[in-house]
């Protein structure tokens, strides 16, 4: 009977004594393993380069939308159907060109019986002159014909405006972009009837930090490029800066184009040159930074270790960046595989 008992227990603590050496072998070899890992992965490899002294321009790059410098939306002064349709979409008209006629028939008959009374009022006026001359009527007779006369010629000015307005004209030259209306349509006072677009003279509108705005200035020209001209460029000058930025912080620059190929809707960049370095400054790749521009450091070779140092940095092209203090001629700077240094580490140059 206790043998039926110990058999069982002895088996148990065999299986439990194996899982255990098991698992200890495992993580014995897991060690091994890493500190082999750590044995191997010592060196880190790393591109370098030394400080260069040459001449380094700044560059301003902004993304911006060309559109129209004048850009007209014509509205109807007047009520009325319209007769006739003369300019649609697309049709090119000049400043006074007549785009649609409005029915006026009603407006004319108006006029038509006001000038009868307006002469009516003038011979009266003219009569009780007479008559007040030798005082056969009251002056006060005299007033009220001369404030008839005069409001029948305010109503026939009324009427000749209303008139005119009925004949919709073009206030500026260019490019119908569209219409709103179509002959039949019932226009009120105040409805859209045309865009006129002037494409002759275009501007570009983009957004600026207000780090760069302290670099540009009006007068300021910038190479200006487009993907639909791709290989292209094109000249454009700031005509303004806005004096205050927006609720996102940033100020807006304006630029005039005068290229016939470019068109208003077209997405741009312009690129200033807004200054530069001699070569008395050293410059770096802009990728051997690391910490950002606001805490910049490198990291330089000495004895075939890295160490991570502080620099001042100055202008940049985007490409390379000026140096201004922390670094000497004769340092060899880290370009690339920053990611994996530490002060100390033990590096080999790929390059």
């Amino acid at each position: 009977m206790k043998s039926k008992i110990v058999t069982p227990i002895i088996v148990t603590v065999s299986i439990v004594g194996l899982i255990a050496w098991k698992l200890v072998d495992n993580k014995q070899t897991i060690d091994r393993n890493a500190e082999l890992s750590l044995t191997v992965n010592t060196v880190v490899p790393v591109m370098v380069e030394k400080p260069r002294y040459v001449d380094l321009s700044e560059k301003i790059t902004v993304n911006g939308r060309i559109d129209s410098e004048n850009e007209v939306v014509v509205y109807s002064k007047a009520q009325g159907i319209v007769t006739r349709k003369y300019k649609k979409a697309g049709d090119v008209v000049s400043r006074g060109t007549v785009i649609a006629q409005l029915e006026n028939n009603v407006i004319r008959e108006n006029l038509r019986l006001s000038e009868l009374d307006l002469v009516k009022a003038q011979k009266d006026v003219e009569r009780y002159q007479n008559l007040a001359s030798i005082g056969a009527v009251t002056v006060r007779e005299l007033e009220e014909s001369q404030i008839t006369l005069r409001t029948v010629e305010s109503r026939i000015t009324d009427l000749q405006d209303q008139l005119n307005n009925t004949t919709i004209t073009s206030p500026a030259s260019g490019i119908i972009n569209k219409d709103y209306f179509e002959e039949g349509t019932l226009l009120s006072v105040g409805s859209s009837v045309i865009d006129i677009v002037d494409g002759s003279t275009l501007r570009m509108y983009a957004n600026i930090t207000e780090s760069e705005v302290l670099k540009l200035k009006t007068g300021m020209d910038a190479v200006v490029t487009t993907d639909v001209y791709p290989g292209s460029t094109f000249t454009g000058r700031i005509q303004a800066i806005s004096p205050k930025s927006n609720d996102q912080f940033y100020y807006s620059v304006e630029l005039s184009l005068n290229d016939p190929q470019l068109k208003p809707g077209m997405f741009a960049t312009a690129v200033f040159n807004v200054g530069g370095t001699d070569s008395s400054t050293p410059i770096i790749s802009r990728e051997a930074i690391v910490g950002g521009l606001k805490a910049p450091h490198v990291f330089v070779i000495r004895d075939s270790r890295t160490y991570k140092i502080a620099v001042q940095v100055g202008i940049s092209d985007g490409e390379y960046i000026e140096i201004t203090d922390g670094i000497s001629p004769d340092d060899t700077i880290v370009k690339s595989g920053q990611i994996n240094l530490i002060d100390g580490t033990q590096v080999t140059i790929l390059n």
